[in-house]
């Protein structure tokens, strides 16, 4: 039969130092595996020596998750090893190739495990040359990996094993082993990967000796070997997990919960040994006569006895974090009496002298029915070798039927939940209620599968199911199973991003963020890491629910001021929520968000007094980005600016950083300030108009270089930040420019692009400084000049390719004239986004618009002139506003120049 080959890598093409190349020449759970360099060339190789000559019969390959190749190419080579001395004067054989899969469907979290059975040939040699890979958001430097190789394939010499017996039973292993039929399934890639390492080698010792025991017609001893197999299977499965863990705490330099770890492996291997009797099996002794005993039913379906997978109560780990512990399901068989005695059978004459104490035990456990001797005869006797202790038997006589009886609710219990039992049913709430995580989950997954399907008119009110589901998700939020945990948090996200839109009134948003808030706060200052991490993730998809950022009501709790009493932990957790919610939401002039400039300054100010470091950089932080939108306001919450403050180091910083600020802003003032004086002095008429002139246009070779700034009141105060004009190179509606007036009468041009929030290059850095050009239109200066004066105007007038907002008279692209009306104007919020359509419409004009409309077409954009369907594609836009049919709904088309002709 087909077995594993031994192999060693002897070349590569190159190696990353983390992941090198020799990490394929093992197996097991820790395999870190092969990667290439980052930014390497293309086609990778490796090159492969094996151990033995030996017919070549299958092949796998187990792939990284997001650094994939998209296609290996197999070679194979029969050259003496003993003569190779330069790889690369090998010649090869083509085996031929396989292609692999750009695991987007799994979300770049699953491993593709790829067998391929190549045609029979003998190799001492094999090479693999990995193509280029599949580009992801993850692969940024274009990388690829390879996890593991198995070989799989028959000996030229297969050796005799002395051991075996006489010379019969060795040519009848031997015809065992070279069926080419047969496959062990413990040399399969995914055995090797995912099992303890020395739980693997002992499967394969009994699978040889369960071999030897069919030839040998010893049959309850291959029994007994199949069953050891299959329950060490499952145990190394376990062990495996285990050695991760212990590896991932090693990494963490979390010593400690990494000699739990150990100690628990320990544990755990030596009792399912004990209790499987390896020893025994493998005979390493010689022939056992125990191993042909026959043994009763109750052996032949012997589960793992929790014994062995439960960690001692003075050693379990009281650490949120620690694993939950396996706990195998326990028999219904186990309740039953003693047909001499009538009292519960212990297995063994020691516990006789406990009898008493189990017999109280079993009246809390639940009343025993008496059964006749026939009715014994049918019930076999549970197994106590491994146990002398009360708790065992105690764990032994709980059956499915007790088990459920104790997840019924109490009195108490069912009036907390009376709205749930109401809504979801008896049965949904009693998992959460249950004691087993593993019902919780069930709970919880069937939650998260009657929101999804919510239906109103089949179902109670939208706002009756979101409370009841948030009583239950505060109930599984609190509880220590990080699975758990977990899934609850998951659930929640979905709640308010896609239950509550539309469905649920703000009254009961309010509660839902009221309930749920504080238990979130409490874990976001949670030792552990995830759990931190996981809480913090969820608070701020909360904050950017559009229903609950209406209400403000996260912003206004985490933006209150720190006191020096609060925990570091919690208080930087707040501090970096609040944080990124500047950067996502903006600071804000409404006085009820909690974003306003007199609040964070206030919360900054509160955060720099704080006892711990990393609180006070992030509050340092946040007083820098207020800084910006209004100094007055910071310096205020702030001791004076003097020598003396100024000694100490966390003001000094701080100031430092102020005064780059006031430098940099002193610079802008005095450049809009050289603009209007040339403007002013200009004969152009359109300087004087009142239309306002464009604040900065880039008359640099390159406009590629994009220079943020900042427009000031006459005050001081930042308004909008701006940014020199650079041209899109498809000018669709990747790109969004935003203009508006100031008071000063300056035009203000805001870019930025609506996917990624980076400005595109400029194909403008591509011409001459003589020859200018519209970044938007792409005309030259000199038709321009026939129909404008000035380039500004252009841009006001007669841009065939901008608009200007009806609502707030600013001048924006026509390809993001929708978005601007939905999330930029000033009045956005009289306007709402038709779901047919997707264009912005007016709310009181929603119904009169759904008469009359037209849904748009899949993959097309919608004009927002013309209200026609535009095929999604690069110049579209312009073919559509410069074309020779150009949209009759824009009144710019008219100004534009007959001899113009857009260039694509």
């Amino acid at each position: 039969m087909p077995k594993q080959i031994e192999f060693s890598v002897v070349y590569v093409t190159d190696e990353d130092p983390k992941f090198k190349a020799n990490e394929l020449n093992n197996h097991g759970p820790t395999v870190k595996g092969w990667q290439s360099q980052k930014n390497c060339d293309y086609p990778q190789e490796i090159i492969i020596q094996l151990a033995k000559r030996c017919y070549l019969s299958k092949i796998q390959l187990l792939m990284h998750q997001y650094l994939i190749p998209s296609k290996v190419e197999l070679f194979a080579s029969n050259e003496d090893t003993n003569t190779v001395v330069d790889v690369n004067g090998i010649s090869w054989d083509y085996l031929g190739y396989v292609t692999l899969s750009d695991n987007q469907s799994t979300g770049f979290k699953s491993r593709e495990l790829k067998s391929a059975n190549v045609p029979t040939t003998i190799a001492s040699f094999l090479k693999l040359k990995l193509s280029k890979n599949h580009n992801n958001t993850y692969n940024i430097h274009n990388q690829v990996s390879l996890i593991a190789i198995n070989i799989l394939g028959i000996e030229k010499e297969m050796p005799r094993k002395s051991s075996c017996g006489d010379v019969v039973e060795l040519d009848k292993l031997d015809a065992i082993l070279n069926d080419p039929d047969y496959v062990s399934p413990y040399d399969d890639l995914a055995f090797d990967m995912y099992v303890d390492v020395e739980v693997a080698r002992i499967i394969r010792e009994m699978e040889l000796k369960k071999h030897v025991a069919v030839i040998n017609e010893r049959f309850e001893y291959a029994r007994k070997l199949k069953q050891a197999m299959e329950q060490l299977k499952e145990a190394g499965g376990k062990l495996g997990k285990y050695e991760l863990e212990k590896r991932h705490a090693i990494e963490l330099e979390d010593y400690e919960r990494a000699s739990h770890k150990k100690n628990q492996m320990d544990e755990f291997r030596t009792g399912i040994y004990q209790q499987l009797n390896i020893d025994q099996l493998l005979e390493m002794k010689g022939i056992c006569p125990k191993n042909d005993e026959f043994a009763d039913e109750t052996d032949k379906q012997q589960p793992l006895s929790p014994s062995a997978l439960r960690i001692p109560d003075g050693k379990r780990s009281t650490s949120p974090s620690a694993p939950h512990i396996y706990h195998a399901p326990p028999s219904p068989l186990h309740k039953h009496q003693s047909p001499k005695t009538g009292s519960p059978s212990t297995g063994s004459p020691t516990n006789l002298q406990h009898r008493n104490s189990f017999r109280r035990r079993n009246k809390s456990a639940g009343s025993i029915v008496k059964s006749t001797y026939e009715q014994y005869e049918e019930k076999p006797l549970p197994t106590l070798r491994h146990s002398q202790t009360n708790e065992f038997l105690r764990e032994c006589q709980m059956d499915i039927e007790h088990r459920a009886a104790s997840s019924k609710l109490t009195e108490r219990e069912k009036k907390q939940a009376a709205l749930p039992i109401l809504v979801f049913g008896a049965e949904l709430v009693e998992k959460f209620y249950s004691k087993h995580y593993l019902d919780k989950e069930e709970g919880l997954n069937c939650l998260k599968d009657d929101l999804l399907a919510y239906d109103h008119t089949r179902m109670h009110t939208a706002n009756k199911t979101g409370r009841a589901a948030i009583f239950l998700l505060h109930r599984a939020l609190r509880d220590k199973v990080f699975s758990v945990y977990n899934l609850a948090n998951e659930v929640i996200r979905l709640y308010f991003v896609q239950y509550i839109p539309g469905r649920v009134s703000p009254a009961e948003v309010s509660r839902s963020v009221d309930k749920l808030l504080p238990e979130l706060l409490t874990k976001s200052g949670d030792t552990s890491a995830r759990i931190h991490h996981m809480a913090v993730h969820t608070i701020l998809t909360m904050a950017d629910c559009k229903d609950v950022r209406a209400l403000h009501l996260i912003p206004v709790h985490l933006s209150r001021p720190i006191t020096s009493s609060t925990h570091p932990r919690l208080a930087l957790s707040r501090a970096e929520m609040v944080e990124q919610l500047i950067i996502n939401q903006g600071i804000s002039t409404d006085k009820q968000s909690g974003l306003t400039c007199r609040t964070l300054s206030e919360f900054g100010s509160s955060g720099i007094h704080h006892p711990a470091e990393a609180v006070r950089k992030v509050a340092e932080r946040i007083l820098v980005l207020v800084y910006k939108v209004n100094p007055r306001l910071v310096r205020k919450q702030l001791p004076p600016d003097d020598d003396i403050t100024r000694r100490n180091l966390l003001y000094r910083q701080l100031f430092h950083e102020f005064d780059k600020i006031d430098v940099e802003r002193k610079k802008e003032l005095l450049e809009r300030n050289r603009l209007i004086q040339q403007c002013s002095i200009s004969t152009n008429p359109d300087c004087t108009s009142p239309e306002p002139p464009v604040q900065t246009i880039n008359k640099c070779q390159s406009s590629s270089n994009i220079a943020s700034t900042f427009s000031y009141d006459q005050n001081g105060t930042e308004r909008k930040p701006g940014y020199q004009l650079t041209k899109s190179i498809s000018g669709g509606n990747i790109v969004k420019i935003n203009m508006q007036t100031t008071n000063n009468g300056d035009l203000t041009l805001e870019r930025h692009n609506a996917s990624s929030g980076i400005s595109t290059p400029s194909n403008s850095s591509q011409r001459d400084e003589e020859e200018k050009h519209c970044i938007f239109c792409g005309q030259s200066e000199a038709s321009i000049f026939q129909v404008s004066n000035s380039m500004n105007s252009h841009y006001w007038r007669s841009c065939p390719m901008l608009v200007r907002c009806r609502e707030c008279s600013q001048v924006v692209e026509v390809a993001s004239l929708t978005d601007h009306l939905l999330m930029e104007c000033e009045n956005r919020d009289f306007y709402t986004q038709c779901s047919s359509c997707t264009e912005a419409v007016k709310v009181v004009e929603l119904q009169i618009h759904a008469l009359h409309c037209s849904e748009i077409a899949e993959g097309c954009n919608r004009c927002p002139l013309c209200h026609d369907n535009l095929e999604d594609e690069e110049f579209v836009w312009k073919h559509h506003l410069m074309g020779d049919k150009p949209c009759a709904k824009s009144t710019r088309t008219r100004s534009l120049p007959k001899q113009v002709k857009i260039k694509l």
